[in-house]
């Protein structure tokens, strides 16, 4: 497969690992994720994703207008995923192994945490005190979520945690199971009142909640740290049915919370 610098597709950039690996997200042929299956590299793809088969990837140099694309060789790397029109590879180092874990998390980390260097740099500093505690302020109610979301949540599970219990006003946010979509997502059934840490554990898929139990399970990568005090926790939920996480949409989280614990 090749990664083409002027593609019509949203491929992302490469990144690599400090043990050798490496790691990217790769869109489908086709815009619509709906349409996956209408192409025969992205049925291709697919196999190899169930068969753990790797590819050879191509990167091209850069774009050459009127003369043909040089490529560096990358080397093999296994699509280990698929979600929402992109697919997902991980490289295979020297020694032959490749890394098993959330692999779309992770490009998703790595992707925000580059443009936010890169808008770092562009942004100037804060002109004074006031300017930068603003500016924090302002990174602390984008993060709490929605005013109206989060005060329709504090008053379903009564100022507290879902998960901890805790019931400081200042540490809790208004979490979304599933992604921001727009208004329609600002609803309680896609929603936690959750501490800070925990919201932040729970959108990196290190913590997720069992459907059938509606318990709480703890990634293996937080199994030696305190966090691991969490594994079985019973959410604490809305007495009003209503209120409660829909359990559609604790299935949609569920299953690739499995898929990664598999993977590590």
């Amino acid at each position: 497969m090749r990664i083409n610098l002027d593609s019509p597709y949203d491929d992302g950039e490469v990144f690599e690992r400090e043990d050798g690996g490496w790691y990217f997200s790769y869109h489908q042929e086709n815009p619509n994720p709906s349409l996956r299956d209408m192409q025969f590299t992205n049925k291709a793809l697919m196999a190899c994703i169930a068969d753990r088969v790797p590819v050879g990837v191509l990167r091209e140099r850069e774009v050459r207008k009127g003369n043909s694309p040089e490529y560096d060789v990358l080397g093999l790397a296994v699509p280990v995923s698929w979600q929402a029109g992109f697919f997902f590879f991980e490289g295979v180092r020297t020694d032959g192994a490749w890394h098993r874990g959330d692999t779309m998390s992770e490009v998703l980390l790595s992707t925000a945490q580059a443009q936010d260097d890169s808008t770092e740099r562009d942004e100037s500093p804060p002109s004074d005190d006031y300017d930068a505690r603003l500016r924090i302020a302002r990174q602390i109610v984008a993060r709490r979520g929605q005013r109206a979301f989060r005060a329709a949540l504090m008053q379903a599970y009564g100022g507290r945690c879902a998960i901890s219990g805790t019931n400081a006003e200042a540490a809790l946010e208004a979490a979304h199971l599933l992604p921001y979509r727009g208004k329609e997502s600002n609803v309680l059934q896609n929603g936690l009142l959750l501490r800070a840490d925990i919201h932040t554990l729970f959108d990196l898929r290190l913590l997720a909640i069992e459907p059938a139990s509606r318990c709480v399970r703890v990634s293996q990568q937080l199994a030696k740290t305190s966090y691991r005090e969490l594994e079985g926790v019973r959410l604490a939920e809305p007495a009003a049915q209503n209120q409660r996480p829909a359990i559609a949409v604790l299935e949609t989280i569920w299953r690739p919370f499995l898929e990664a614990e598999r993977q590590t």
